[in-house]
């Protein structure tokens, strides 16, 4: 089951390209942003539930949304597909969702055969109920990579740093610090759920806390997920241990060095 989990990291985190068309949206300010989120949350990048062409999606600035909190982009309606590269550039908020009911709640709520790829997000916090993370709230067959996050991510269930459920996908050279609240089960540094897929390369550092299913990387720990090469530096807090320190090294600590200038 390992190498199954190691094929799906490998497959959904490849560059490879697709053989038709695809619509370039360049995002340069706040305000585009606004307006693609809006847009795609509203259908109009879809006909009879399909994406009218392959999306790439490229943020060409850093951009800083502080009067509002950011909604996510995608949902099950309107999953996002396609690819998102922030260029290595930074997204700055106040917050991502607004209420604690909603579930499906990140930079993009809900994704689906898709890659996200080298941005940063630094907000305060992220709030939702089911499947939260700060850069993904729900990933399907989709790969995260090169991807920092930092804030604090609060959900009841399914909560991650990076993203909140992943299944048939990956998260590769993926960094958080912070907190990770879960009220009720499964929280991890770097993802809350995750099935059939694996993270590899990635760093989380805070504290992850939860009721049962709580790990400083990832919140499952089963035969068919692969975690490899990856550093935690979290404090776990749990419901039956309270505290306890994790400092376990699952990896070279060399890694460290991709972590946020502090």
């Amino acid at each position: 089951m390992l190498l199954v989990a190691f094929a799906l990291v490998a497959q959904n985190c490849s560059n490879k390209k697709e053989a038709h068309s695809e619509m370039i949206l360049k995002i340069t300010n706040s305000e585009e942003f606004t307006s693609f989120v809006n847009d795609y949350n509203s259908g109009k990048f879809h006909i009879n539930d399909s994406l009218i062409s392959p999306l790439v999606v490229t943020l060409e600035n850093d951009i800083s949304i502080i009067d509002h909190h950011l909604s996510p982009i995608g949902s099950e309606e309107y999953p996002f597909i396609g690819t998102f590269d922030g260029n290595d550039h930074t997204i700055t908020c106040c917050g991502i969702g607004k209420t604690e009911n909603a579930d499906n709640i990140g930079l993009f709520g809900y994704a689906k055969n898709s890659t996200i790829k080298s941005v940063t997000i630094v907000t305060e916090d992220v709030i939702g109920q089911r499947n939260v993370g700060i850069i993904c709230g729900y990933a399907y067959r989709t790969c995260i990579s090169d991807c920092k996050a930092s804030g604090h991510v609060k959900g009841d269930s399914y909560v991650g740093g990076i993203v909140g459920c992943a299944s048939y996908g990956g998260v590769a050279d993926c960094h958080f610090v912070g907190n990770v609240t879960a009220s009720g089960y499964v929280a991890g540094g770097i993802v809350g759920m995750l099935e059939f897929g694996g993270v590899v390369r990635s760093y989380a550092g805070g504290q992850v806390s939860g009721k049962y299913g709580v790990h400083p990387i990832s919140g499952t720990d089963s035969e068919d997920v692969m975690v490899s090469e990856c550093v935690d530096r979290m404090t776990v807090v749990t419901a039956s241990n309270n505290t306890q320190k994790n400092k376990k090294e699952i990896a070279s600590d060399k890694l460290t060095r991709l972590l946020f200038h502090m």
